[in-house]
């Protein structure tokens, strides 16, 4: 289900159905997300249907962390106990870190089961493009993106058989591709970020509340 947010562009009454090409992301775009001083705050809180480990810590109390942790948030999946956890980070640094030790560490059959996901490692038979999809499973409407580009406001990239609908607030999986890819709650590559290491499909966000909350979609191509 789409919905609108503040800022998100209305269109007009006779609305443009062609679709905005994807940008060529920035090379110091992932240097600029880790350095980058945060104005807006956190524009939601977490409530992930998973444990949630913010910087190596379990969290007990999710309503005292939304009210402490104002900053956007890097996230990612992690293997906590040997269950599937979100992992959250106030270093962008940290989370990639982190993601890089689980995937290189853990065995792939290991790995599949405990985040509930496909793996390929390494990944380099794996397609150069990541499609995002509207259903759980890689289900419903796709839309894909290749190496090295982005979107960076998807109210801007139409979906449906006429292109009256849009992406924004509707990606609910993602496929495996050969690399990094991210996806983030504010336009522009801001905000919040999910980071879906390369390898790895993502059959359902909504097991994180990041359903239906892209904004902007990063293939890092790297």
């Amino acid at each position: 289900m789409s919905h609108r947010f503040p800022g998100a562009d209305e269109g007009s009454a006779e609305r443009d159905v062609r679709d905005a090409d994807p940008v060529r992301i920035a090379d110091g775009l992932a240097g600029e997300l880790s350095a980058r001083p945060e104005h807006t705050g956190r524009r939601r809180e977490l409530y992930p249907d998973v444990p949630l480990v913010l910087d190596g810590e379990v969290v007990d109390d999710l309503e005292r962390m939304n009210a402490e942790v104002t900053r956007p948030l890097f996230m990612t999946r992690l293997i906590h106990n040997s269950s599937l956890a979100l992992g959250a980070f106030t270093d962008r640094k940290a989370m990639l870190s982190e993601a890089r030790r689980m995937y290189t560490d853990a065995e792939e059959g290991m790995l599949e089961a405990a985040l509930e996901a496909t793996c390929t490692q390494p990944p380099d038979a794996l397609p150069t493009r990541v499609c995002f999809f509207e259903d759980i499973d890689e289900q419903g409407d796709v839309k894909c993106v290749e190496a090295g580009l982005g979107y960076p406001d998807l109210s801007k990239v139409h979906r449906g058989f006429l292109g009256t609908g849009d992406w924004i607030f509707v990606i609910s999986s993602l496929s495996r591709c050969r690399f990094d890819v991210s996806l983030f709650d504010l336009l522009e590559w801001h905000g919040d970020e999910f980071f879906q290491p390369k390898g790895c499909n993502t059959p359902d966000l909504g097991r994180f509340r990041w359903n239906d909350l892209a904004v902007s979609i990063a293939n890092w191509g790297t």
